[in-house]
């Protein structure tokens, strides 16, 4: 079994990053476990990762595979009770394929296109964009929740 390159976790994070950030059509955009402050937001958006998970196909020939989770947080506006749908909508369609970059200032990151993950869809397999709505979260807060979560894979080579 050849080794896992140290680098490979961060390129895909940031890249991931990246990605959604560039979509976020003015919404609030949150890394999980950033510090924030959200009282004066009527709208923001978390991104939480799972993953990657490496497993060696052939010798230095690997799959990685990740899933992305993004909460969706919206106060409730008697004005517009489909603020959270819209700002789910625009969530969903950020997530496409993602072209994967070796992003950082080390020695190893020289900010060239190292792969590009794909959006898995196949029903038999339960691989689908998934959306979940959590409604009020909470009686006395008026926030909506939501998640819009889909999962991804790539292969690469391994030196």
């Amino acid at each position: 079994m050849s080794e896992i390159n140290k680098n490979w976790p961060r390129w895909v994070f940031a890249s991931i990053s990246k990605h959604f950030d560039g979509k976020r059509q003015g919404l609030p955009l949150f890394i999980e476990g950033q510090h924030r402050d959200t009282r004066s937001l009527k709208d923001f958006i978390e991104l939480r990762m799972d993953g990657p998970q490496f497993t060696e196909i052939s010798r230095k020939y690997w799959r990685l595979y990740f899933e992305i989770n993004i909460l969706v947080q919206s106060t409730i506006d008697d004005n517009n009770y489909h603020r959270i749908h819209q700002n789910v909508g625009i969530v969903a369609a950020a997530f496409s394929d993602i072209v994967l970059f070796k992003y950082g200032d080390g020695p190893d990151d020289d900010q060239e296109l190292w792969a590009c993950a794909h959006l898995m869809q196949d029903t038999r397999k339960r691989q689908h964009l998934d959306i979940f709505h959590f409604g009020q979260i909470d009686k006395q807060c008026k926030l909506l929740q939501a998640t819009v979560e889909g999962h991804y894979e790539t292969f690469v080579t391994g030196d």
